[in-house]
């Protein structure tokens, strides 16, 4: 009979420790599948916000060119542009006609200057004592005081040219030979235009070709 007892016995603590054992197996495998639906959800969130990050709320802002950048950077170029031009000084305009002024006195100074010289045509000449085998082939310019005698040489250009070849055709090879006889001559022709044009009106004689041959 306490045989018996005891295997009863045995077999009720079997009976309830197997309902605790199952138990505990369900409490394991509902913590498993909480640990497991937990880490789905942070792998989930992971991905998400790597992907769409937007939806996370990890916006970050654009690092790039800042909004307006364009405008700024044109602003900045034109005030540096401004900094970097130098101040021109604005004459006034009585120096710049002052100038003006100046500049066509030294054109027309010059026009006149030019317009004063006179020439005479080319004279070729048998000199003086060579029995026609030595000649004298000259170009003369002659520098009038203003253009009232300019114009009155022009006029006796033809006296003028008469009288040169008188006085050029009277000289031997010795009075023209030489720096100091050719300036003679000049002095000699200079005086005989006067003559001519009945007025000290030459400046100046120039022989701008003077061969003897």
């Amino acid at each position: 009979m306490a045989e018996k007892k005891e295997k009863i016995t045995k077999e009720e603590n079997k009976t309830t420790e197997q309902p605790a054992a199952e138990k505990k197996k369900g409490n394991k495998t509902i913590i498993m599948m909480g640990i497991v639906i937990l880490i789905s959800i942070g792998g989930a969130f992971v991905f998400v916000s790597k992907v769409y990050p937007s939806l996370a709320g990890n916006v970050q802002p654009d690092a790039g060119v800042p909004e307006n950048s364009e405008n700024q950077a044109a602003v900045e170029t034109a005030d540096v542009q401004t900094v970097k031009q130098p101040e021109t000084k604005k004459e006034p305009a009585s120096a710049s006609k002052k100038k003006e002024e100046k500049g066509k006195e030294g054109t027309e100074g010059a026009a006149k200057e030019e317009s004063l010289i006179a020439p005479v045509e080319t004279l070729i000449v048998n000199l003086s004592g060579s029995n026609g085998r030595r000649y004298l082939r000259t170009k003369i310019n002659l520098e009038a005081k203003d253009g009232d005698v300019k114009k009155l040489i022009e006029t006796k250009s033809i006296q003028i040219k008469d009288r040169l070849i008188s006085i050029l055709s009277s000289k031997t090879l010795e009075e023209i030979d030489g720096l100091e006889a050719q300036e003679n001559l000049r002095k000699e022709i200079k005086d005989a235009v006067d003559v001519v044009l009945k007025v000290e009106g030459v400046l100046q004689v120039y022989f701008t070709e003077f061969v003897v041959q």
